[in-house]
């Protein structure tokens, strides 16, 4: 009896919802109070020490972390309010995509893979270090999905939807419809925390902008499907909608870009954020590790800078390695001190012009080397408290000692030594890749289907019972899966190593996407009676008659 009371109370929406939040919040809170304040390293603990003033403010790592930090600081006396933070905005989006799986008509034993996306190996992995790119990749997530929210709040008539049957004059009744529409609205608020998230994301990692650009076509898509009804009695051509589409896009981009550079100027009115000319890793790199010796040396260059460019490549190369020159062998800055600028900036700016995209061959081949080393391996899949020496520096609280007792042999020891190929980008890829086509292969399957069906439809009175129509996200899975693509390509002329963390957006979003994908994969036109979009909403019985088949009236009105 209680097993059905309980199973009767789950059939509610609104139950469901709550179930799936729960689970959300007990995952949450186990895994806050296990690994708060969250581990660190050398980069990290810099930030920590920015946030709290003891080390004046510099543009080596992004200001706004340090900044957002020591706001929750300052807030809550917590340190381990930051972690706190990168856990509920991963919350909240896995939350948020169960939700929209099982109102959407999803299998509702699916939706409970989207909580489930936080236990995952490779994204927990990441989750418990306050890596700037775990932050920048829960931010870009949960701005996608407060987009698809607002997308399916607004979808038009025949997608199963009921803001769809409230523009088709379907059968609600009007307070209902009242308040559907008042809701519907609403909706649209959460345009404000997308693109803040979208912001922030921008101002973690400026290589963001990848990942930003299929985000950006998306939210354009979004915005022309939400529009309002006036504005969808213009007549729309296949040329005016991709002309409507780039000109939003660009937009969009716009105002991220602009809310970046804004957010770095707020800051830099509040504190001296002294200049250090990150970039310069960069151009290091790609002139010690691909300009020859007798053309380094040839080069109009001062001497001292060209003697220590051959004396630390000389020290890379016997320790096997050909990026991140700066930490590996260059001795850093003058003062030789961590994040101290390097010397002669421009003198090497200038033998990157002149010496290395001059000569686009060798650029190419010792790009590619490195990026074959990133692409194709991993290390840094899980960092060890044992590893966090920064923190007793420095002062930074420890956390708990059993955390890695419980969940270092479940990332390290089975996800990592029996499935390696899930922390390395190329497998990544090659998901976003295969799902990419099936999503195309899936339109063009359903537009034959809709020729088909017009030719042969049958009039109304014979036609049958409407069921469940299939949930489709094939809009959200695309964005997801590119963005992921263009963010792994971007990393080209940049990797400066093969941190796993520099493959967690993919690994987040390309996992989600497979979800999405996984409540689509099922066999179309079978109703649940676990669906509350299956039956009218005024029926209280919480199933529709079985037995009697529904009247032409009810099947138009939920078509």
């Amino acid at each position: 009896m209680r097993h059905g009371t309980l199973r009767g109370g789950l059939r509610s929406p609104l139950a469901w919802d709550g179930l799936l939040g729960l689970l959300v919040l007990i995952w949450s809170f186990i895994f806050i109070r296990l690994f708060s304040p969250g581990r660190i390293n050398v980069d990290i603990g810099y930030q920590w020490e920015q946030a709290l003033g003891k080390t004046p403010v510099s543009d080596w790592h992004p200001p706004v972390m340090s900044a957002v930090w020591k706001v929750l600081i300052d807030l809550t006396g917590d340190p381990g309010s930051l972690l706190a933070l990168q856990v509920l905005m991963l919350a909240v989006a896995a939350w948020l995509t169960g939700v929209l799986i099982h109102r959407r008509g999803g299998p509702r034993w699916v939706s409970l893979l989207g909580p489930a996306v936080m236990a995952a190996p490779w994204v927990l992995s990441q989750m418990t270090t306050l890596w700037k790119d775990s932050q920048m990749a829960v931010a870009m997530l949960l701005a996608v999905v407060l987009i698809a929210v607002i997308r399916f709040s607004g979808r038009s008539p025949g997608d199963g939807s009921v803001c769809g049957r409230l523009r088709s004059g379907g059968s609600l009744n009007e307070g209902r419809s009242s308040r559907l529409r008042s809701l519907a609205l609403w909706v649209n608020v959460l345009w404000i925390p997308a693109v803040m998230l979208l912001v922030y994301a921008v101002s973690l990692r400026k290589n963001a902008v990848f990942a930003l650009v299929p985000i950006a076509v998306y939210a354009a898509v979004c915005l022309l499907d939400v529009r309002p009804m006036k504005w969808r009695r213009w007549p729309r051509s296949k040329s005016r909608t991709a002309l409507a589409v780039a000109g939003l896009s660009v937009l969009i981009l716009g105002i991220v870009g602009a809310g970046s550079v804004a957010t770095d100027a707020a800051i830099a009115s509040r504190a001296e954020v002294k200049h250090t000319g990150q970039i310069s890793q960069i151009f290091l790199d790609d002139v010690m590790f691909s300009v020859p010796e007798a053309s380094l040396q040839a080069a109009d260059a001062p001497d001292e800078l060209k003697d220590h460019i051959s004396t630390a490549r000389d020290k890379c190369l016997a320790k096997g390695e050909i990026w991140d020159a700066y930490w590996n062998c260059y001795g850093r800055g003058p003062s030789g001190r961590a994040f101290s600028p390097l010397a002669h900036q421009d003198e090497l700016k200038d033998l990157w012009l002149n010496e290395v995209i001059t000569h686009p061959v060798r650029y190419v081949e010792y790009r590619a080397a490195v990026y074959s080393m990133y692409f194709f391996s991993s290390k840094l899949e899980y960092w060890e408290l044992r590893w966090d020496a920064e923190s007793e520096k420095i002062g930074y609280p420890l956390g708990s000692t059993k955390a890695d007792y419980i969940f270092e042999p479940y990332v390290n020891d089975f996800a990592l030594e029996t499935f390696p190929m899930l922390f390395k980008p190329w497998f990544w890829t090659l998901i976003a890749v295969v799902l990419l086509a099936a999503v195309v292969h899936m339109r063009r399957k359903d537009a034959r289907v809709s020729v088909t069906s017009r030719k042969v439809s049958q009039p109304l009175k014979h036609q049958a019972a409407p069921s469940r129509p299939s949930p489709h996200f094939g809009p959200e899975i695309t964005v997801l899966t590119t963005s992921a693509l263009c963010y792994i390509a971007g990393y080209f002329p940049i990797v400066p190593a093969n941190h796993f963390r520099y493959t967690f957006w993919p690994a987040v979003a390309v996992t989600v996407a497979c979800v999405l994908a996984l409540s689509m994969w099922r066999r179309r036109g079978v109703a649940h009676d676990d669906d509350p979009a299956a039956y009218d909403p005024s029926d209280r019985s919480g199933r529709g008659d079985a037995a009697t088949p529904p009247s032409p009236a009810s099947s138009e009105s939920e078509s």
